[in-house]
């Protein structure tokens, strides 16, 4: 939780920052979904450059504010420089440079912002929810969903047209519900990046319920 000066107005400006970088991320995820269902192709040059580039201009923004506002500086500097690598518009820089991805580089690193965007719903439930067991299980339920989502859609993109198995992105959610409830999918990645992200998704799986096998008896008993 950051280290803020918590009183008055100023905790509700903080609140409503987080609010405000969470927007962000649901704006990305919303652009990302409809160019991946409408098939368009990633490396041509879209209306998801624009609007990620101003929502990273915006998280960078943002992360100045929290740093001006905030009791000890250099502590703050310490524990949240990974936020401002989480915010450059690594799309923009790229288009401007000679270096060559694939579609599905491109694709991935689409996604970087969007921990900006986690790490705000993770500081905003802190703060609005005073339980912090309430808390971290509404959390982890929460991007328990987001991680299945967007692995789903790497699946997909990843497989599509090489897998038999994968003709459309329902087909990519079935097997992302059955590998995160760790009962197994009849669908096989064939691709490298498949096979990773089924590996990492299992283990999200196994993690989170072990997470809450221990919170739900306490959220019973508070």
């Amino acid at each position: 939780m950051l280290t803020f000066r918590q009183f008055g107005s100023q905790e509700t400006w903080i609140k409503t920052l987080h609010f405000l970088g969470i927007v962000a991320s649901l704006v990305l995820i919303a652009s990302i979904s409809i160019e991946t269902f409408n098939h368009d192709p990633f490396l041509k040059r879209s209306i998801y450059f624009d609007i990620q580039f101003w929502i990273c201009i915006y998280f960078t923004c943002d992360f100045f504010i929290f740093l001006f506002i905030s009791k000890n500086k250099k502590k703050f500097v310490k524990k949240y420089a990974i936020i401002v690598l989480l915010s450059v518009p690594y799309l923009t820089i790229l288009d401007y440079t000679s270096i060559k991805f694939t579609e599905e580089q491109i694709y991935l690193i689409r996604f970087i912002p969007l921990f900006r965007g986690g790490a705000a719903f993770v500081m905003l439930m802190m703060m609005v929810v005073k339980r912090n067991t309430t808390a971290l299980f509404l959390s982890y339920m929460i991007l328990l969903f987001s991680t299945v989502y967007f692995i789903s859609l790497i699946f997909y993109i990843f497989e599509r047209g090489l897998n038999v198995d994968v003709k459309t992105y329902g087909d990519a959610i079935w097997w992302a519900a059955m590998t995160v409830t760790t009962l197994g999918s009849n669908i096989i990645p064939v691709t490298s990046a498949g096979k990773v992200i089924t590996t990492i998704l299992a283990a999200t799986g196994m993690t989170v319920f072990l997470f809450l096998r221990y919170t739900s008896p306490r959220l019973l008993v508070d």
